[in-house]
């Protein structure tokens, strides 16, 4: 493999892991608020309007940095076809944008449920208000992340992918379907800040293991 390609490989897969991290601060800065029992509509009003504006302008941010990871995406699948590899980075860009939407119309959560507070009014109603255009834009997120999902895996499992047959337990389908047993391994800060975090916990996971083995491959 040429030099620029595995360097292109390298630079993508540490954009994925920048991505992640970025965009996991911008979940923690939206709603985390150590050893808390409040539910996420009481938690986000009592934040200052000032750091939720940060949460929803990180998640831009990293956003950028996944689009670039889907070029990491696509040298990993190409041994299995040209045909095959754009499909599977098409459809993990489509999630990469759904991503960053998502994570922006989380701030209607906070901001309605801020105001409620401040004119003392039901404050887990308007949050659930707040949730309507996030909860869709998840339903139809889940669209792009099923097709990726299904392609990465029959690639990895086929044999014929960049990555070992193993990778496929570090999928991010598969991390995310866990989530309730790694959670319950996960104790005290480290169970809270993963909890609050877990969509991006679930890809930072993935690009740090497919950077490492494409790295060394």
């Amino acid at each position: 493999m040429p030099l620029e390609t595995i360097t292109i490989i390298r630079l993508c897969g540490i954009a994925g892991i920048f991505g992640a991290l970025i965009m996991g601060t911008g979940d923690l800065l939206y709603a985390h608020i150590p050893g808390s029992k409040q539910t996420l509509a009481e938690r986000m009003s009592s934040l200052p309007q000032k750091r939720l504006v940060t949460a929803g302008i990180l998640g831009l941010i990293g956003c950028w940095f996944y689009f670039f990871s889907v070029f990491h995406i696509y040298y990993a699948f190409l041994p299995v076809g040209n045909v095959f590899a754009l499909a599977v980075s098409l459809a993990f860009a489509l999630v990469t944008i759904s991503y960053g939407a998502d994570h922006a119309s989380y701030y209607a959560i906070g901001s309605s449920a801020k105001v409620a507070r401040e004119n003392k009014s039901d404050v887990g109603h308007a949050g659930k208000m707040g949730e309507a255009l996030f909860s869709k834009l998840v339903l139809i997120t889940y669209i792009p992340v099923l097709v990726a999902s299904l392609l990465m895996l029959y690639g990895v499992l086929s044999g014929r992918s960049a990555y070992p047959c193993w990778m496929a337990v570090f999928l991010p389908v598969i991390i995310y379907l866990l989530r309730v047993p790694v959670l319950k391994i996960l104790r005290g800060r480290a169970h809270e800040i993963v909890r609050d975090s877990y969509d991006n916990f679930v890809l930072l996971v993935f690009f740090l293991i497919s950077t490492l083995v494409l790295w060394i491959k």
